[in-house]
């Protein structure tokens, strides 16, 4: 779909006000009233709430995915990329993650299976465990998807303590979750 400023002034007021407020409770009069924009407009741009919802999580996995990329990309050395992903982790927490993972917050909210959210959802979770066990794999780690799956575990606990304890609990749990981390990318070893 084409992209045009009003499009565009819909999606980051949608995306700014989904996940500081939440999506369910933000309706669509909101957004177009934050955009400085009209609910018809909204409308005529999307056709429903639940594709305004699809294209802010798909931006947003955009977004943060080339980012993540970008970050991991300057740590030359391989076996140091596993726990690069802390490290920008612990940099995004502190820029704005005071709501946690927009993702798990979308599926917490949006909780029906059928949801068209929910397949964007699990995309970005694939996508980000598929990154994990590449990671472990050039850095030739034994089990790199059990270990991609562990350091992924780490990664939404951390989210959730964010949920539960406030954005100040973002620091010491990410500070726990890359040691942990480096302890579980130790104990790996190389791969036989």
């Amino acid at each position: 779909m084409s992209t045009t400023p009003s499009r565009e002034l819909l999606v980051t007021a949608a995306a700014r006000l989904f996940y500081d407020r939440g999506i369910t409770t933000t309706g669509v009069d909101a957004v177009a009233h934050a955009a400085g924009l009209t609910k018809p407009t909204l409308y005529a741009h999307f056709p429903s709430k639940s594709a305004l919802i699809v294209t802010v999580l798909q931006q947003r996995h955009e977004r943060l995915a080339n980012e993540l990329q970008a970050w991991i990309g300057g740590i030359e050395d391989a076996r140091a990329r596993p726990l690069g992903v802390f490290s920008w982790l612990a940099d995004w927490y502190s820029r704005g993650g005071q709501r946690g993972c927009g993702f798990l917050n979308a599926a917490a909210e949006l909780a029906d299976p059928q949801d068209a959210a929910r397949p964007v959802v699990r995309a970005e979770k694939k996508w980000l465990l598929d990154l994990l066990t590449r990671l472990c794999e050039d850095a030739a780690l034994s089990q790199p998807s059990r270990l991609g799956s562990q350091l992924l575990l780490l990664i939404d606990g951390v989210a959730g303590r964010v949920v539960v304890a406030g954005s100040d609990a973002a620091s010491e749990a990410v500070a726990d979750a890359t040691r942990v981390a480096a302890l579980l990318i130790d104990a790996a070893g190389p791969s036989a």
